[in-house]
């Protein structure tokens, strides 16, 4: 009985963090299934607004894996003006992250301004103990009067 009260809270924790981890990175705006029987992958197409920059929203995948503690790597990034530019245009790191796994791996957006040619740049990388090459995107903005 003393066992089953551990074991069952101990659990419960470890689901919670997991629902955590595998939280959207933003506001999805559709799924595709990828590959599966009866578990199947999953493939969101998400998006954000920029918290600190009014008048961008970036577009990226995210690719969820079924049955797994981990996420894939892989990522792609769009972003667009979608509104008049407005806030603070210095660069900035880790704009968005998203935990990819339990414990090291996660997705991050840096944002870096071009001052020369009057365009934000965003990258999307994953961060982890691998050595491995990870996958990164690259997307821009020219910044253009809004009406």
């Amino acid at each position: 009985m003393t066992r089953k009260l551990i074991v069952f809270p101990a659990f419960y924790a470890f689901c919670l963090l997991f629902v955590g981890v595998t939280g959207a990175f933003g506001e999805t705006i559709g799924t595709v299934s990828t590959k599966g029987v009866l578990f199947k992958d999953k493939l969101n197409v998400e998006a954000f607004d920029d918290p600190t920059i009014g008048g961008v929203t970036c577009y990226t995948t995210v690719h969820k894996r079924a049955l797994s503690f981990t996420d894939s790597s892989s990522s792609s990034l769009a972003c667009r003006q979608t509104g008049k530019i407005m806030g603070n245009l210095a660069s900035q790191k880790n704009v968005f992250s998203q935990s990819k796994s339990l414990f090291f791996k996660k997705t991050v957006v840096d944002r870096f301004y071009d001052s020369t040619r009057n365009v934000l740049v965003y990258l999307t990388y994953t961060k982890g103990v691998s050595k491995r090459n990870t996958s990164h995107s690259l997307s821009t903005v020219v910044i253009r009067p809004w009406n």
